[in-house]
């Protein structure tokens, strides 16, 4: 009895001596102070190696790297390496020497793939590796750039903020809410990646020369809706040369093509990702006048497939409404038979992108990036039934059917349009 109680004692012992050794230890820990952190990635074909690695690190410099200029004469809040390397891990390895601090990627907003690279196949290759390392977010975003990565975050500059990360996590955030772009996180388009019932799609990048055409430079494109450019053709005139407009659409592991960014807005509107966007349309009255609408999802998007024919029929209907912001031409777009006229207007110009991306998608992509998948799965009990009737070969031959049904509950902050008194001629009594 008593070789029992001291055994438990010696036991209880050991265990008290051992247990504060174990959670005590911060032999691993990191200061803030110690490391630096990666903003943006950007991964480019290399010359003397497989990768050029670019990396944009905040800087803490002068309270935030306020009291830095760069050649522009802005106040620089990062810096960045480029180094030539085998893999992005390894770089990474290899860019610690340009530093005293420990690099990390914990804070990473945007990992940026040029153009070619995500063209070709070694774009799996990297998507791959990335999920395997802890300190890689799956909220970080995927950007394909328009040229080299380099030279996009070369321009990736803050603009009216001192403060990098947030800044460049409001970038996104803004935009993906005025509906220019598409969600283009990692873990949504990993996972697409990998399904055969949506393709994914990325943000699109480009560097846009801030040049605004002048008279004579070319013929004026007359009345268009705002949004069809692609990144780095947005006409504009100041602020930083980065742009993110528009998608980039893959087929599988390879990017096969791209979405301006009014194409991203109607892409938006069939995945419920569209939250909110101004859109300008033509007066179905007055042709040579313009009227502006605040739009917003009524509904979800209504998807239904029919997979029993050989050829799949899915219906497709949007429910949208919103409200008149502006009235060019002075019509009185308040009253009942008007705004019948303006909404039946806006139905069948939204109609009408749709169906032209829905074309552009299964004939020239054949790349099903809607999710039209996902309403046709439900019909197949097991996975080899699935497999077998070959989704990503049938949306191509699918025929899509779509309707808009589009409502105004407000007419903005007037109840009733008043014409302007004409010169020379006096205001009624």
């Amino acid at each position: 009895m008593r070789s029992n109680l001291t055994k438990k004692f010696f036991l209880v012992l050991l265990i008290a001596v051992l247990l504060p050794v174990g959670t005590a230890g911060c032999y691993d820990r990191w200061e803030p102070d110690d490391l630096a952190y990666v903003l943006v990635a950007g991964l480019d074909k290399g010359v003397t190696d497989k990768l050029q690695l670019t990396l944009q690190m905040a800087s803490f410099r002068g309270g935030g790297g306020g009291q830095q200029k760069d050649g522009g004469g802005q106040a620089s809040a990062t810096e960045s390496v480029t180094m030539e390397c085998p893999s992005l891990f390894t770089g990474i390895n290899m860019a610690n020497i340009t530093t005293s601090k420990r690099i990390s990627l914990m804070h990473t907003k945007f990992i940026i793939f040029s153009e070619e690279m995500a063209r070709s196949e070694d774009f799996k290759k990297y998507i791959n590796g990335l999920p395997r390392y802890r300190e890689f977010r799956k909220s970080t975003h995927i950007v394909v750039c328009r040229g080299k990565a380099a030279d996009f975050i070369e321009e990736n500059k803050t603009f009216l903020s001192m403060r990098p990360a947030k800044a460049f996590s409001l970038i996104l955030s803004q935009q993906v809410r005025d509906s220019f772009l598409p969600r283009g996180r990692f873990f949504d388009f990993y996972n697409d990646l990998k399904s055969d019932i949506q393709e994914p799609v990325a943000i699109l990048g480009g560097v846009n020369p801030l040049k605004l055409k002048q008279p004579g430079d070319g013929q004026r494109q007359e009345l268009l809706s705002g949004g069809e450019y692609l990144a780095g053709e947005v006409p504009r005139q100041g602020g930083v040369k980065r742009d993110f407009f528009g998608a980039a659409v893959f087929r599988g592991p390879k990017m096969v093509g791209a979405l301006d960014g009014e194409e991203t807005r109607v892409l938006g509107m069939v995945t419920g990702d569209l939250r909110r966007g101004f859109f300008t349309i033509k007066d179905p009255e007055k042709p040579d006048c313009i009227v502006a609408l605040d739009v917003r999802p009524a509904r979800k998007p209504q998807i239904k497939v029919n997979v029993k024919r050989d050829r799949p029929v899915v219906d497709l209907t949007l429910r949208l409404e919103g409200e008149i912001l502006a009235v060019q031409s002075g019509v009185h777009y308040e009253e009942k038979e008007n705004r019948a006229v303006l909404e039946e207007a806006f139905e069948q110009e939204t109609k009408e992108r749709m169906d032209s991306l829905v074309d552009k998608c299964q004939n020239e992509f054949s790349s099903d990036i809607f999710g039209f998948g996902r309403a046709a799965i439900i019909h197949f009990l097991t996975e080899k039934e699935w497999d077998n009737y070959n989704w990503p070969e049938k949306f191509s031959t699918a025929q899509v059917n779509t309707k808009v049904d589009f409502i105004i509950r407000r007419t903005g902050m007037l109840l009733k349009e008043s014409p302007f008194i004409s010169e020379g001629e006096e205001a009624a009594e």
